[in-house]
């Protein structure tokens, strides 16, 4: 028994050592594990922020580009809704044309362009009625507004391009505006033949038709909204009355050769009150079209050139009584009649002329 407790004790010293021996490195892999856990789950701690940081950006930026998406939108349907307005309004307006919305338009006379909108109507199919504007400026005149003078116009230009020629075809002219025999030849004469249509060049009211013996013959004087006058003389039957509302287009008379004429043709003259304008500045008679830059036809070159023609007449009509000169010989130095020269001069008809008269030939 002693034997083999001793044999039993021996062993157990033999074994102790390498026990030891084992024993730290059992729990030196312990801590090891440990650590690397712990590690571990610092790491995952570390990744599941930064997933939750990269999500929290991730719904950062969705919402911003939502925000910029809801504004484009926004603008692009305020700018739609304005788009389709100004559509609308236009698509309004171009149905409001006369041709869709009535078959009848009511034109002013004294409208300057009622010419050409009526002819622009007509050609869409469109009835066009003229409506006499006259009568209403005379019922204002009666409330106590002052009556328009005949040179009223409006701006500092004339705007002839709405003007229709008297002339219905291209006709030569047989003489020209200016200083002739002595005196002023205020118009211009058109070869035209006998019984020829000579219509209005503008809207108007017809203040002179009558016979002139001593010189227009048969002829018309219209007073136009704008200012101006027109005159149609040499006529062989004049077809309007005083008071008559002319348009562009209206037969005012026939071509002739009445008055101081030798042949037929038309005396025509543009006036602006007491200042004549030379209707060739105006239209290109031979070819019977508006000349260039008439829509802008400067009134202070046109009272500039009147003056300016005005002096060369004071020297040109002028005839001083000679002894021995009659009323006859004063006519045929001014190529009018004896009855022309008594009325310019205010002579009586039977007032003897005196030497060193100063006699003129128009007024």
């Amino acid at each position: 028994m002693k034997k083999a407790v001793l044999i039993v004790l021996l062993i157990a010293a033999l074994l102790s050592p390498a026990l030891a021996k084992t024993a730290p490195k059992e729990s030196s892999h312990k801590s090891t594990t440990q650590v690397e856990s712990k590690t571990s789950k610092d790491t995952q701690k570390e990744k599941s922020k930064e997933k939750q940081k990269d999500k929290q950006k991730e719904k950062q930026t969705e919402k911003q580009t939502d925000k910029q998406k809801k504004s484009k939108d926004s603008k692009s349907t305020k700018s739609s809704k304005k788009s389709s307005k100004k559509s609308s309004g236009k698509i309004a307006k171009d149905d409001e044309s006369p041709s869709d919305s009535t078959k009848k338009v009511s034109i002013k006379s004294d409208d300057p362009k009622a010419f050409t909108k009526a002819l622009l109507y007509e050609k869409q199919g469109v009835e066009v009625e003229f409506v006499d504007a006259t009568k209403k400026s005379r019922k204002s005149r009666k409330k106590g507004e002052k009556k328009p003078t005949k040179t009223e116009t409006v701006g500092e230009y004339f705007d002839f391009s709405t003007m229709l020629i008297p002339i219905t075809h291209e006709a030569r002219l047989g003489s020209p505006y200016g200083i002739r025999d002595h005196r002023l030849h205020r118009g211009v004469d058109i070869q035209v033949e006998k019984g020829e249509p000579m219509v209005a060049a503008y809207p108007g009211e017809v203040i002179v038709s009558k016979y002139n013996q001593g010189g227009y013959g048969h002829y018309v004087l219209v007073q136009h909204e704008n200012g101006l006058q027109t005159l149609y003389g040499h006529l062989a039957e004049r077809t309007v009355k005083v008071g008559d509302q002319v348009y562009p287009g209206d037969i005012v008379g026939l071509a002739g050769n009445t008055g101081k004429s030798s042949g037929a043709h038309l005396h025509f003259e543009i006036r602006y009150g007491d200042v004549n304008i030379d209707p060739t500045t105006v239209v290109d008679f031979p070819h019977w079209q508006l000349k260039p830059g008439v829509e802008k036809y400067s009134k202070k070159k046109a009272i500039q050139a009147h003056r300016k023609i005005q002096s060369k007449l004071k020297v040109e009509n002028v005839y001083i009584v000679k002894k021995g000169d009659t009323v006859a010989d004063v006519a045929a130095f001014f190529y009018i009649s004896e009855d022309a020269v008594r009325r310019i001069n205010k002579l009586g008809k039977d007032q003897p002329l005196k030497v060193g008269m100063k006699l003129k030939g128009c007024m």
